[in-house]
């Protein structure tokens, strides 16, 4: 069976500064190679996604990425801020291999900007990502752990955008046959407002079951650049990928017993995650 760990930018970097890495991150590279090797024993299969967080949302922002430059050539503003965000996602996504290496699992990276071209952002159809599925597959015949991230790519009718994590992960499941995608976060799930605000008593009641038919707005405020929908967007990839392609969805807060359980295809459920069905 196959599952695909979403990595939270939240999780991994440190989303209120730029360029700056979660300091929990070795702990979390941890329990991603405790589940690679628990998956392994099983005869199972890992892919990783992992976000952008400090290294592409407060770039993309500042620079205008996801609206694209909408021209023929990018003007000198969209040349720079376009290389720029490509340094940092390859300094984050290098840093994650790297380490991930190190503790023993076989990962090969997989840059969407070299295997993609969008068409109008987030609306991109599924045959565009033929080839990023294709080199994923190969990757899992030869025995690797694909990593792949959100990514600033071209695209044709904005000249670029920015590709969110969440896109690719709903694509994968599309194409690969995908048991469980599990979003590894800084929190334990989807709270009914900002768990981080503590302003309201709903801040700290866990959403622990999300029906692709439900059609609440989570309310949340939020105190840096996100610039790939949020929360409420995740919920709506997250219901897709339920729905479209039959997958179980789970939001978790890494480093947990729950994070664990649902990377290695337990089915140990508890209110102290978010899960998504059909009903």
């Amino acid at each position: 069976m196959l599952v695909i760990v979403k990595l939270g930018g939240a999780a991994i970097t440190n989303k209120k500064g730029v360029c700056e890495y979660s300091a929990c991150l070795d702990r979390l590279l941890d329990q991603v190679r405790q589940a690679y090797c628990d998956l392994q024993a099983q005869g199972h299969q890992l892919i990783l996604v992992h976000g952008a967080g400090s290294f592409g949302h407060p770039q993309a922002k500042k620079y205008q990425l996801k609206e694209g430059w909408r021209t023929s050539r990018p003007g000198a503003d969209y040349l720079k801020g376009f290389s720029h965000i490509r340094a940092c996602l390859q300094q984050l996504n290098t840093t994650i291999i790297t380490q991930l290496e190190q503790r023993g699992v076989p990962v090969l990276n997989i840059t969407p900007l070299d295997y993609l071209h969008a068409r109008h952002g987030q609306d991109t159809p599924t045959e565009r990502f033929e080839a990023l599925v294709e080199r994923t597959s190969q990757y899992l015949q030869l025995g690797f752990v694909p990593v792949l991230h959100g990514d600033a790519v071209l695209d044709d009718m904005r000249g670029c955008t920015i590709l969110s994590g969440d896109v690719i992960l709903y694509h994968l499941s599309k194409w690969l046959p995908v048991a469980r995608c599990v979003f590894l976060t800084d929190v334990e799930g989807i709270y009914k407002a900002d768990p981080k605000l503590k302003l309201v008593p709903q801040s700290f009641e866990i959403l622990s079951h999300i029906s692709v038919k439900d059609t609440m707005e989570v309310s949340t405020s939020f105190t840096v650049a996100d610039v790939t929908g949020g929360i409420q967007g995740k919920i709506e990839w997250a219901k897709r990928m339920v729905s479209d392609c039959q997958v179980d969805v789970m939001i978790c807060r890494w480093g947990t017993k729950e994070a664990l359980d649902m990377m290695t295809l337990q089915n140990t459920f508890t209110d102290k995650m978010t899960r998504f069905s059909l009903f």
